[in-house]
């Protein structure tokens, strides 16, 4: 069975932990976090922790250990949880595999084993990471395993205008978005930046006004504005906005790849819109969670050429930031610039 998604581990979880064997995994740390959590909170009474709750942290034991663990009996309670923290299930010998699988087979239904992956990333399905698909493959022929990737936009902005009832505040669910857009996709920043600017509304509705007084903006926000001005011909403000990138320390590299980022994706659009194919298959089809709407108008405006150009400019610009010791605000403004050419 392919592995089942945010929402359906959420309603499993709401439903009752009945399965006893999970594996959770994905790109989003914070989702990780909050479903083990989850999973132990309704497995182990608190209380009995010390005696139900056994944990195994990275390569400290061996997959024996682990699986003689499953069959110790709970404690004045009906069930016992062993988990296990970012252990490489993907290294194991053929042996070792036919053990775990074994294990998992007979596992006692008074126990809940939890495979947690919070350090080790891996893409399911994808032919770099065979080991870890076919690993992920075997423990879901017995229990469940779980994608926990970030979540889109669009999702994250419903949880936070549903969470600012809780905070005696309320936002739109327009500016949530903006909220998103604005500091970024990672969960923890995301639920950090809110907390923030929901104690600066201090009772009184959050407003866009409110977001860019308090919250602070990531790169690849500061870099799409950027992006915007450059396409919109407002050159003046795109040298501002790089000064203020500069002022606030961000490493070059991480300017320029982020800038890359955003020009290799408006080339992709500009494709799919010569081949006629929709915004939303776009999005789809690359996992783009942008804003189209505030871009789309430039790209269908710029030429393929131009885009093509502005991509060469960029892998210039990187390969001099790496071969030179040009500081680093006259590369940028020198960017900005071809980059401006490029698009007219």
């Amino acid at each position: 069975m392919a592995p089942i998604n945010e929402e359906k581990l959420a309603k499993l979880i709401k439903d009752g932990v009945k399965q006893n064997i999970w594996l959770l995994f994905g790109n989003d740390i914070f989702l990780k976090d909050l479903y083990c959590d989850k999973l132990v909170k309704a497995t182990v009474n608190e209380s009995l922790k010390a005696f139900n709750l056994r944990v195994f942290n990275d390569e400290e034991a061996d997959i024996g250990e682990i699986l003689a663990a499953t069959d110790i009996l709970p404690v004045m309670s009906e069930r016992t949880c062993v988990l296990v923290r970012n252990f490489p299930l993907a290294s194991l010998r053929k042996d070792e595999i036919a053990e775990l699988e074994n294990g998992l087979r007979d596992m006692s239904e008074t126990t809940v084993l939890i495979f947690f992956f919070g350090t080790i990333n891996f893409e399911y399905g994808k032919k770099d990471f065979q080991k870890w698909t076919d690993i992920v493959n075997l423990v879901s022929k017995y229990g469940i395993c779980a994608q926990l990737d970030k979540r889109t936009p669009e999702r994250t902005a419903k949880m936070l205008v549903t969470r600012a009832k809780d905070r005696n505040t309320r936002i739109s669910a327009e500016d949530a978005r903006y909220l998103v857009d604005t500091v970024g996709g990672d969960m923890q920043t995301v639920q950090n930046e809110f907390n923030k600017v929901c104690s600066f509304a201090d009772g009184k509705p959050v407003t866009r006004e409110m977001i860019d007084e308090v919250c602070t903006k990531s790169i690849e926000a500061s870099v799409f504005d950027i992006s915007k001005c450059i396409f919109g011909g407002d050159i003046d403000r795109a040298y501002k906005l790089m000064n203020e990138l500069l002022r606030q320390k961000t490493p070059l590299p991480a300017i320029i790849g982020a800038m890359a980022s955003a020009f290799v994706n408006a080339y992709r659009f500009k494709l799919a819109l010569n081949a006629d194919r929709s915004p939303a298959e776009f999005k789809e089809a690359f996992k783009y969670y942008g804003n189209l709407s505030e871009i789309s108008s430039f790209v269908r405006a710029t030429k393929l050429s131009s885009l093509k150009e502005c991509i060469t400019v960029l892998l210039d610009a990187d390969a001099k930031s790496k071969s030179t010791s040009t500081d680093a605000a006259i590369l940028l403004t020198e960017l900005t610039a071809r980059l401006a050419a490029a698009v007219k």
